[in-house]
């Protein structure tokens, strides 16, 4: 259920935080969830495989890009194109839209949601395994506040949260399983998590590859609406440089 929009002076104040929104994640996270290189930062690989810098020269880059480990992947979401240095792949590029919420949410009274913990990490995984939501690694639940759907004991859709950067939370991992699809399980938790999300005076906002449609149709329909378009760049180190 969604109720009047969020005034347009937040959402300007929005526009220009989120620019670059890996780096100012990172500048306020735990130290437990950080490596840090001179101006250089990304989330331990355990939880999340985003790096930053204030700015994307190839110098910046090298900084980030030297904590990288042998096939391990780092990824950068940028205004424009970063300056790669050499010794570094390009595994992956895609176009992506930055969304905010322009809407109120209530909390869901559906009673099949549930909190999910430490306890639920295998099932999360295994979630993420089979529906690929995007990122999500061995500790990645730990990041913030996770919400789920079961079924006879199964875990058929979730919905958490990642990056928080100042008061915007970023909701990340929204998967159903294939068979359970076409229900609105994702549209609930999407909306309860938000709701969430606002009770702790936060904003939640959201990345979604361009590609995805129907993922995209269903944010707008949430009342999401687009900031700006940011670009993914995955890299990983050279086979030459490795050996």
């Amino acid at each position: 259920m969604q109720s009047s929009g969020i005034d347009a002076a937040s959402e300007i104040a929005t526009e220009e935080y989120l620019a670059n929104p890996v780096w100012i994640a990172l500048t306020e996270a735990s130290p437990a969830f950080v490596e840090r290189r001179e101006s250089g930062a990304r989330y331990r690989p355990e939880f999340a495989p985003f790096g930053a810098a204030q700015n994307y020269t190839a110098q910046s880059v090298s900084r980030v890009a030297a904590m990288l480990q042998p096939a391990q992947r780092l990824s950068f979401f940028t205004m424009g194109k970063p300056d790669l240095p050499p010794g570094f792949d390009v595994v992956r590029e895609a176009v992506a839209y930055q969304m905010i919420a322009a809407n109120r949410f209530a909390v869901s009274s559906d009673e099949r949601i549930v909190r999910l913990g430490a306890a639920d990490t295998t099932d999360m995984l295994r979630l993420a395994e089979l529906t690929e939501p995007g990122p999500f690694n061995a500790r990645t639940n730990e990041l913030g506040h996770f919400f789920g759907i079961r079924e006879g004991g199964q875990l058929v859709a979730m919905a958490g949260e990642r990056m928080t950067a100042g008061k915007y939370v970023e909701i990340s991992a929204v998967c159903t399983l294939p068979e359970w699809r076409g229900r609105g399980l994702g549209r609930v938790l999407m909306e309860h998590l938000s709701a969430t999300i606002q009770e702790r005076d936060k904003v939640p906002f959201l990345h979604v590859f361009t590609s995805n449609v129907s993922a995209v149709r269903l944010y707008r329909e949430l009342g999401f609406r687009i900031a700006r378009t940011l670009q993914l760049t995955a890299i990983v180190r050279s086979s030459a440089a490795a050996n």
